[in-house]
């Protein structure tokens, strides 16, 4: 399927966040598009984040972020962009907060489709922002809570969607490095 990108030469913040993001969405359908089950809970280590079965149902472990933070694992990072651009919209319609564990990563055939919806309704709301919205503090809730401006909060989602979706290249890679384990 062709996806229609915005005109690069327009200078909107918002319209350019979402190119970037686009174009990776490109790169990880090509790279992702028959990943298995296996390859997402394969484990770099015995201390990767990873999502667990629980009641039929996937979920994922966010834990203390320490120093040395553990590689997590393809279906972790497949998993995390769908929690935090839940609590994301969350916080823009003034809901209630997932917990982590209160969401499911759908499994590997349907991940990226939803990250992709979530991302669509993510910007939906943004598009809809004046400049006095992007330029106030007040929508600011997550990840930032020291008021800067709500256009910061636009770009760190551009940036950690973008860092996903490549995390999630390259350990389908690793992962395909190592097939014993």
């Amino acid at each position: 399927m062709a996806v229609r990108l915005p005109t690069p030469t327009d200078s909107d913040v918002r319209t350019v966040l979402n190119r970037q993001a686009l174009v990776m969405f490109e790169l990880a359908n090509e790279v992702l598009e028959d990943v298995t089950l296996d390859e997402c809970l394969w484990q770099i280590s015995d201390r990767s984040w990873t999502v667990h079965e629980s009641n039929g149902r996937f979920v994922g472990e966010l834990g203390d972020e320490p120093p040395d933070l553990p590689t997590p694992s393809l279906g972790w990072t497949m998993w995390h962009p769908i929690w935090w651009l839940s609590v994301l919209i969350a916080h823009a319609h003034g809901q209630e907060i997932p917990a982590p564990e209160s969401v499911e990563w759908p499994g590997p055939d349907s991940a990226l489709a939803t990250i992709r919806e979530l991302w669509d309704e993510w910007m939906l709301f943004a598009s809809e922002l004046d400049e006095a919205d992007l330029g106030s503090g007040e929508l600011s809730k997550f990840p930032y809570t020291d008021g800067r401006p709500f256009v910061h909060t636009i770009g760190w989602a551009s940036m950690e969607l973008v860092k996903n979706l490549s995390e999630m290249c390259m350990l389908r890679r690793v992962a395909n490095a190592f097939p014993e384990q």
